[in-house]
């Protein structure tokens, strides 16, 4: 609409300058409300799919849209890492601490597989190319650390319905 300004208000008294300070004022208000709508539906679930191990739910993956409606699939291998989200408008995200339990941590340092490295999550582009994975680095007590690595989506927000059955 911004280009109407100029062409309705030729007829005007209106200073060119008041005209640039109008389209200025309609440029940035279409920006922040399509900037608002964004960071409210980013972490939306349109789809979610139980990843199955052995007759076992093993993780979740779910699907969620860009700004631009590309569908971005993130695999949460392990559901132990979707923790209550803090941020607004999204039911999980994911954790970026975790504490192995005791007996789990002595058995790990009994075999030698702490200190070790392991991808939690991924996120995917609707081709299958690998975007971004969430990865944890356990220590030799069990305590783990997450970091990103690329663009990983880490904000769910998930209707219970879409579950089927509890995480």
């Amino acid at each position: 609409m911004t280009p109407f300004i100029f062409v309705l208000e030729t007829a005007s008294n209106l200073p060119l300058v008041a005209r640039f300070a109008l389209a200025g004022i309609a440029m940035s208000t279409s920006g922040v409300s399509t900037a608002l709508v964004a960071y409210c539906a980013k972490p939306y679930v349109n789809k979610l799919r139980w990843l199955e191990a052995d007759k076992q739910a093993a993780g979740l993956e779910m699907t969620t849209l860009t700004l631009g409606l590309h569908e971005r699939v993130t695999r949460v291998y392990d559901t132990a890492f979707l923790v209550p989200a803090s941020r607004f408008f999204a039911t999980w995200e994911l954790a970026e601490a975790f504490q192995l339990p005791k007996a789990e941590a002595e058995l790990g340092k009994a075999q030698g597989t702490l200190p070790r490295e392991e991808t939690v999550a991924e996120t995917l582009t609707s081709k299958g190319d690998v975007i971004g994975r969430w990865i944890v680095r356990w220590d030799e007590n069990g305590a783990g650390v997450c970091r990103q690595q690329g663009r990983v989506v880490r904000y769910f927000n998930v209707h219970q319905e879409l579950l089927g059955r509890p995480i």
